[in-house]
């Protein structure tokens, strides 16, 4: 269900932070399975904790669908090509303006002031115990620091409000620095191990069936390292990474697809998974440059795994033969976070902290069981290249995993390039309405140009 302008602004203003509505498909903000939080901060009670809770949920879903295709795009894994909305030329082209793009914005900030209104009224819900309102703090505050860094990476140097706890009248919440908004994600994640650490042995409240693998505060604690190693990758610190990597859920021989899984439903009250449609296309090239099977033949087995071929339909100047097979139905599900995408992250770390022998051997274990690729038998000369080759075709739709790490590592110009006027957009403004309400305006204001094609750096 869609709020109504009124009521999002009212929401987000709560926060401290002003945010521009537009249409329901644009900001998908959760209605946190309708929880009354004014009726749950008069009285709270453990049903109305455990509702925020599970609301939480479905917030963080819905977030990172969204940013499956946002990102998707800037990151030119596939393409929305249905012509309904119009705007594929602002993804590929742009400018982004504040006016114009802002997604991976207010539905965070309402995970946010949920998250908060729970955190801050927890010490009173008299029908918790001490270690069940342990455990929840820890799960929230992993929530938490989740919404931040879809906001931080969207954002990147323009940093984002971080102290969004505030009254209403206050003015709008500080933008922290990039490095302070990091910094309070790592306490975050930091503060929850210890709270989920003396959890006891339970949550109070209903995991979904996609986390049925972290559904108590021990295993939900390796959920939390494994994000906690996304950031530690941000930030360049390998040596953080791979700890956080070694108390994470990682299984070399296991399971590649097991993790943290967002579902979808058709039942009443629930939400369908918006990537299914017939208009998502993906990047040709994503064929093309694959890599070669065992027997030199086939190209990577990713590519028939995820893609699929069909008739050549061009859009916008956009032209594409593929389509994905990911979201196969309305209640396909999306990864949070995978197996395979954990032993690429501690290849990543290990190719920073010089263990090439290390990286190498993690590499070849996603090459030889998830594309079918003859294993490396020494690191190439360009073991970064492999290693975004590896993630691209890996983690592909499941988040804007290719736009992150290519502008991670100063290739996000190198990505496929259909347009001699296509542009590579380095970060996301801030909404049009929380710079109106600044002054003077932050660097998050101005407008985003963006780099042509195979611009140095970047």
């Amino acid at each position: 269900m869609c709020r109504t302008r009124r009521q999002l602004q009212r929401l987000l203003q709560l926060l401290g932070v002003a945010v521009g509505v537009t249409a329901c498909a644009d900001v998908m903000v959760p209605d946190l399975n309708n929880a009354s939080v004014a009726g749950f901060q008069a009285n709270p009670t453990a049903a109305g904790a455990n509702a925020l809770a599970v609301g939480l949920f479905r917030g963080t879903r819905d977030n990172t669908a969204a940013l499956v295709e946002t990102l998707g795009m800037f990151g030119r894994e596939g393409y929305e090509m249905s012509g309904a909305r119009g705007d594929l030329p602002l993804y590929i082209v742009g400018p982004l303006t504040p006016a114009t793009f802002y997604l991976g914005w207010g539905g965070q900030y309402a995970d946010l002031r949920a998250a908060n209104i729970l955190l801050d009224a927890l010490g009173r819900v008299g029908d918790l115990t001490a270690p069940q309102q342990e455990a929840m703090r820890g799960f929230v505050q992993t929530m938490e620091a989740y919404d931040l860094t879809q906001i931080a990476a969207t954002r990147d140097t323009f940093g984002l409000p971080i102290a969004v706890d505030v009254a209403p009248t206050s003015p709008p919440a500080p933008i922290a620095t990039k490095a302070d908004a990091y910094q309070h994600i790592l306490n975050l994640l930091d503060s929850a191990q210890t709270h989920l650490q003396n959890g006891g042995t339970s949550f109070s409240f209903q995991i979904p069936s996609g986390f049925s693998s972290f559904n108590t505060p021990a295993t939900f604690l390796t959920l939390n390292r494994a994000l906690r190693a996304r950031v530690d990758l941000l930030l360049n610190d390998d040596a953080s990474a791979l700890t956080d990597i070694g108390g994470s859920f990682i299984n070399p021989s296991g399971d590649l697809s097991a993790g943290a899984i967002f579902q979808f439903s058709n039942n009443s009250g629930d939400e369908t998974n918006p990537r299914f449609a017939p208009y998502y296309y993906a990047e040709p090239s994503l064929v093309t440059d694959a890599q070669l099977q065992t027997g030199g033949t086939q190209p990577d087995a990713r590519v028939g795994q995820k893609l699929v071929p069909v008739t050549s339909f061009t859009f916008d100047g956009i032209t594409s033969n593929v389509q994905f097979t990911l979201y196969t139905s309305t209640n396909s599900p999306m990864p949070m976070i995978r197996n395979e995408e954990l032993i690429l992250m501690r290849a990543e770390a290990e190719i920073g902290a010089g263990l090439t022998a290390a990286a190498l051997s993690d590499i070849n274990i996603i090459r030889t069981r998830s594309g079918n690729l003859p294993p490396l038998a020494a690191p190439p000369a360009d073991f970064v290249g492999e290693l975004l080759y590896e993630k691209r075709y890996s983690l592909i739709w499941e988040g804007g995993k290719s736009w992150i790490d290519y502008r991670q590592h100063g290739r996000l110009t190198t990505l496929p390039n259909q347009q001699a006027d296509m542009r590579f957009f380095p970060a996301l403004p801030f909404p049009l309405s929380d710079c109106q309400a600044r002054s003077p305006q932050p660097s998050g204001c101005g407008t985003v140009a963006g780099y042509p094609a195979n611009t140095p750096g970047h």
